[in-house]
């Protein structure tokens, strides 16, 4: 029975899920790295280029299901398809996956953490400038050409067989599971930043089933964890729990609605099934792969699924029976992780409980703007009867198409390139004008403080690209002259570089 009421659980277990979810900063220096990688991996010069390399994330990164390690020290890690169009008949596994090592290590920076395992290349970056520790598996990749057209072939050196994979028809498959309250929750996003829809990325939103995954997958980590070898895998768990998934709008209701399906079908279709005299849990886009395959050959996986599934309904059920949401707080904390339930308490403005230690709040730290007094001052005079609007986008490198994420009030990376474009409604013909300013003690001691007035880049109207290079907050801001005089000004977009 659902004591606590209902709003203020879900509350609940939505900021629980943000405290496991990666920080917006550190996803966005894993996409940043991760490009970078797909860059140097389809360059001018690389011998790759023939095959036409085409590199994406799979697993929770591209899902929105990722859960922070319990402990600090450990990693995040990322899954990284290198697909090159080659036949199996071509290669061999291991020729194969060499000729994706070779070019990885020419790049100096990716072969001081560059190691190789049984089916991939794996990049080991270390902590550093707020970064947490996380690695990259590369994952090299050929077209399945029984399963077109997404479907593919990944290496396995020790088992000499290829072995199938279809991630894109998976996550399309995810998204099509909560199609509806996803383009909801975009939308009010969208709405909430005065942003167009399209310009919303998907791991900026948040749906139930997601949340509902991020949550069971860290009590499955708690559970689990000193019982390694009975530890349900993920993708086990994300597909139950799409299957059950109807469009709830609550995150309880997903929560129990999932649980309860996942009991009350087994061993039925689409479930965990009983076929032919073994269990399986189907790969929703490829019917003759089974999930639960090693549920056969070690049958206590099986057991300890269920027995973890019937815990999961008693544990959150009881959390909700409580009597206040401090408490439901205090039930989930040996469940979920005292010090994520202590973060929570904490953002919901609750009483920590005293079994639950006080957290300082880390956050990313960046110099608040500085002295401009060296920027020159508007050599037009005004009349401003029109207006004009600035957006701006982060990308890997100067002119790239693919935009990596809209610039917010976040603070960015240094070595990324900003593209900066003014919307105006003043007629043609006019000119745009572009101050570029820079603050802070480390644009000051490289002399590149800045201040004056550009033109928009060539053969580009309206739009300006910049660099990022010196920690600190900076602005640009565009003019729009028309007949020697200021009609419309942007107003200044600022900059926050970490």
């Amino acid at each position: 029975m659902l004591i606590t009421p209902q709003l203020e659980f879900d509350k609940l277990l939505i900021k629980t899920a943000s405290a496991l979810d990666i920080p917006d900063h550190v996803y966005e220096d894993a996409t940043l790295k991760y490009e970078n990688v797909g860059d140097w991996l389809g360059a001018a010069d690389s011998e790759l280029l023939r095959y036409t390399p085409e590199i994406y994330v799979q697993g929770s990164f591209r899902l929105g299901t990722v859960v922070r390690p319990i402990n600090e020290e450990d990693e995040y890690d990322i899954d990284l398809v290198c697909h090159l169009d080659i036949n199996k008949e071509q290669t061999t596994q291991k020729d194969f996956k060499e000729m994706i090592g070779v070019r990885l290590k020419k790049c100096a920076d990716l072969a001081r953490i560059l190691k190789s395992s049984r089916r991939c290349w794996t990049l080991e970056y270390p902590p550093e400038n707020q970064m947490p520790r996380f690695h990259m598996d590369v994952l090299p990749a050929i077209p399945n050409k029984e399963r077109p057209p997404t479907g593919i072939l990944l290496t396995d050196t020790e088992l000499k067989l290829w072995q199938w994979s279809n991630p894109k028809a998976y996550a399309d498959w995810f998204y099509e599971r909560m199609r509806f309250v996803f383009q909801e929750k975009r939308a009010a996003f969208a709405e909430s930043i005065q942003a167009k829809v399209e310009e919303v990325p998907d791991w900026q939103v948040k749906t139930p089933l997601q949340t509902a995954v991020q949550i069971l997958k860290r009590h499955r980590d708690i559970h689990f964890q000193n019982q390694q070898d009975v530890k349900p895998v993920s993708i086990i768990i994300t597909t139950l729990a799409a299957r059950a998934y109807d469009n709830q709008p609550s995150v309880y209701d997903a929560l129990s609605s999932i649980v309860q399906k996942i009991e009350t079908n087994w061993g039925k279709p689409e479930f965990v099934e009983y076929r032919n005299g073994k269990w399986w849990v189907a790969n929703p886009v490829d019917d003759g792969e089974n999930f639960a395959d090693k549920w056969n050959e070690y049958p206590e996986r099986r057991e300890s699924f269920m027995v973890w599934v019937k815990k999961v309904w008693s544990d959150f059920t009881l959390a909700a029976s409580k009597g206040s949401l401090n408490e439901s707080a205090n039930a989930l904390a040996p469940l979920l992780g005292r010090r994520t339930m202590t973060k929570v308490a904490q953002a919901l403005g609750l009483s920590v409980p005293s079994t639950l230690p006080m957290l300082s709040r880390a956050q990313i730290q960046v110099p608040a703007l500085g002295d401009s007094r060296h920027c020159l001052p508007p050599q037009w005079t005004e009349q401003l009867v029109y207006k004009a609007n600035l957006t701006a986008s982060v990308h890997s490198k100067q002119y790239a198409k693919k935009k990596l994420w809209d610039l917010t009030g976040r603070p960015v990376p240094k070595k990324v390139w900003l593209r900066f474009s003014v919307n105006t409604n003043v007629p043609p013909p006019y000119d745009v004008r572009w101050q570029v300013v820079n603050t802070g003690r480390e644009a000051t001691d490289a002399d590149a403080l800045r201040g004056d007035f550009y033109e928009s880049d060539k053969g580009i109207s309206g739009v300006r690209w910049e660099s990022t290079a010196y920690v600190g907050t900076h602005w640009v801001e565009a003019f729009i002259i028309k007949n020697g005089t200021c009609v419309a000004k942007s107003g200044r977009k600022y900059v926050k570089i970490r």
